[in-house]
């Protein structure tokens, strides 16, 4: 018997307490009542016990028919839970490899993306932030503000480091999509900002961007603040030359039509998918369209042609040519354009002309050119989580740093809205209204365990 439990029966004993004994089961202390009575049969004392309770050591004696009294137990803190289980679980496959690039502030990078993923937060905020989400990779980052500004610099100097992330992405995907885009600047120490012409007529300077992603998984790849030329493709091999680009095809916009860049992607040896303007002299090539097929569907009359080493896919939209024709009628009766003019443009209305180093079926380069619609969807989002509009960082390496903290936030936003495509549920979610859902769950954490409280369906 336990010295607590004799303990127990001696005090009740000397309050009067008579005929108790106790019995372990399963090594548990239970309290009975035990009496004997004259069995007239065996002519003889019978013993008899009733059983009274369960004998606790921090309630004492729990009276049958009666439930262990609670004591009410605050938590030490309640913290966020679903939202960061949800993040480190998409994040851990990159993990390891900023830990290895960038072995001294890692925590505070990731502190910086799990804060910024949702929408931008200041530096000042990110402390506070940070401290309403549930620890679950127990790390320690410092969340000053100073400390978040050097770090943004010296993750922004750190190029090779910057590189390993990049590279480990690469290495997962086989298609590239490639654009360029630009974010402004109100600092005026920042050499790399210049002015330049933009869509929104805004007279500030600017930093050029490019940006690489991924049509097979859905993910950015690589970003890279560009001087000078923005359509500059010597720019864009150099870019390459950072990455894996190992069995990988390249997908670039029109704005990077000249021979002069054919001409260096292929003495790069990197495979290409280059759709031509409107007015390029190509369209004048001789190309029968012989395949058909339905792209979301929409009738696609198409064709090929190799032409100097290369393939040109021609491609008639019936859908859009039907639409672009009455434009065009449409313009000729405003006194818009002329019936020359008119002949002219009828010929190629709902026709795509693409150039191509690589020789597949028509369909399949159709389905890469269409798949550039995902790095302008990534520049939108990009935008938004990084605050480009307010670039108020005072010197390049720390702008460098400002975009990657950037890219790590839209890794982890395409990453959710993958789960959330595979799952089916585009409709009803995106990845900032399901972080805001799994919000909701809350751990309470006490002395020695955590709770997971509040959980969505």
């Amino acid at each position: 018997m336990e010295a607590w439990v004799r303990a127990w029966l001696e005090e009740q004993r000397r309050k009067g307490a008579k005929c108790l004994e106790i019995k372990y089961v399963q090594d548990k202390p239970y309290v009975y009542r035990s009496t004997s009575v004259y069995d007239k049969a065996t002519k003889s004392p019978k013993k008899v016990s009733t059983y009274l309770g369960r004998l606790t050591q921090e309630h004492g004696l729990i009276i049958k028919g009666t439930r262990e009294r609670q004591v009410p137990v605050q938590p030490r803190s309640i913290r966020e839970y679903g939202n960061p289980a949800l993040l480190t679980d998409e994040f851990r496959d990159l993990l390891p490899v900023l830990q290895e690039a960038f072995p001294a502030c890692w925590q505070e990078i990731v502190a910086l993306t799990f804060t910024r993923v949702a929408g931008y937060t200041p530096l000042s905020r990110i402390g506070d932030a940070w401290e309403k989400l549930d620890n679950i990779l127990e790390i320690s980052p410092d969340c000053d503000p100073r400390t978040l500004s050097r770090v943004l610099t010296t993750v922004g100097g750190d190029r090779a480091a910057q590189q390993a992330a990049f590279q480990y992405l690469s290495s997962q995907s086989r298609q590239l999509v490639y654009d360029l885009s630009f974010v402004f600047s109100y600092s005026d120490t920042v050499n790399l900002a210049e002015f330049g012409y933009n869509a929104e007529g805004v007279w500030l300077p600017q930093v050029n961007i490019a940006l690489f992603s991924a049509t097979d998984t859905g993910l950015p790849v690589m970003i890279r603040a560009l001087p000078g030329s923005v359509r500059d493709v010597a720019t864009l091999v150099r870019s390459l030359q950072e990455i894996d680009i190992a069995n990988i095809t390249l997908i670039l916009d029109r704005g990077f039509v000249s021979e002069a860049n054919e001409n260096l992607l292929t003495e790069a040896k990197i495979p290409f998918v280059l759709p031509q303007r409107r007015n390029n002299t190509r369209y004048a090539t001789r190309i029968h369209l012989t395949d058909h097929f339905f792209y979301h569907k929409r009738l696609i009359h198409a064709g090929k042609r190799e032409v100097d080493g290369l393939t040109l896919y021609l491609y008639e939209d019936a859908d859009l040519a039907v639409e672009e024709q009455k434009t065009l009628y449409r313009l000729l009766e405003e006194g818009e354009i002329d019936r020359e003019t008119l002949n002219r443009k009828l010929k190629r209305a709902g026709r795509i002309l693409i150039l191509s180093s690589v020789v597949a079926e028509p369909q399949a380069i159709y389905d890469l050119y269409k798949s550039r619609n995902l790095v302008e969807n990534h520049f939108a989002v990009f935008k938004g989580l990084i605050q480009a509009d307010k670039l108020y960082l005072r010197d390049a390496t720390a702008v460098f740093g400002h975009l990657f903290i950037g890219f790590l936030c839209l890794y982890l936003y395409c990453r959710i809205l993958n789960r959330i495509k595979q799952a089916g549920l585009s409709a009803h979610f995106s990845p900032k209204g399901l972080l805001l859902k799994l919000s909701k769950a809350y751990a309470a954490i006490y002395e020695e365990e955590k709770r997971i409280i509040d959980m969505p369906k």
